[in-house]
């Protein structure tokens, strides 16, 4: 081979080794911004990622309260107002007489408050048989407000030629929604300012 040529050769391959490294020694910082920059991009991959997840949990949570606040406004529009509590004891009597049993009398009990209603107890006396107090039960249940029945305390009666084999004591129970508001905090008075220096004390 020509050595002129080889010369050629021998020059071109260093400039090449030296330009590759000046290149090198040049971008090496440019390729730590680049990786800097590719791991920003997956944090902020990231980032909206869980910003999806949230959204979509925040529609599902939204969609779900929204049933339940539609059960709740279902549920207080069959609760007793205060004027259907005082005619339990008419309504009582009315469904008693339906199912062939004998109302001896009613007592209106202490009430019991929770924080969205308050329960207003009644107890009654019946004298029945145990198919119609089966029966008048039945009807209860199907009272259209909110009721409960509960106590359920029987008696035999002694007396064989009585029309009513038994007697039952019972409560039941209105449940009035009424939810507390709360309590209006205590207006707090402004602290006195302190003595001047100098002024005289009385």
């Amino acid at each position: 081979m020509n050595p002129q040529l080889q010369k050629q050769i021998g020059v071109g391959a260093l400039a090449g080794i030296v330009v590759a490294g000046l290149v090198y020694f040049l971008l090496g910082g440019k390729r730590s911004d680049l990786e800097s920059l590719q791991v920003d991009v997956k944090n902020l991959q990231d980032q909206v990622d869980k910003g999806k997840l949230l959204k979509q949990s925040y529609e599902k949570l939204r969609e779900e309260v929204a049933k339940q606040d539609k059960r709740i406004e279902e549920l207080i529009k069959i609760m007793p107002s205060d004027t259907d509590y005082g005619e339990i004891p008419y309504r009582i009597k009315k469904i008693a007489d339906d199912a062939g049993i004998d109302q001896v009398s009613f007592s209106l009990k202490p009430e019991r408050k929770d924080a969205y209603y308050t329960e207003k107890p009644v107890e009654f006396e019946f004298r029945v048989g145990f198919h119609s107090f089966g029966q008048f039960a039945s009807l209860i249940s199907g009272y259209e407000k909110i009721i409960n029945i509960s106590n359920i305390d029987f008696g035999r009666k002694s007396d064989n030629r009585s029309i009513y084999p038994a007697s039952v004591r019972c409560t039941i129970s209105a449940f009035i929604y009424n939810p507390e508001t709360p309590a209006a905090e205590p207006v707090r008075k402004p602290a006195a300012a302190p003595p001047k220096a100098g002024a005289k004390e009385d």
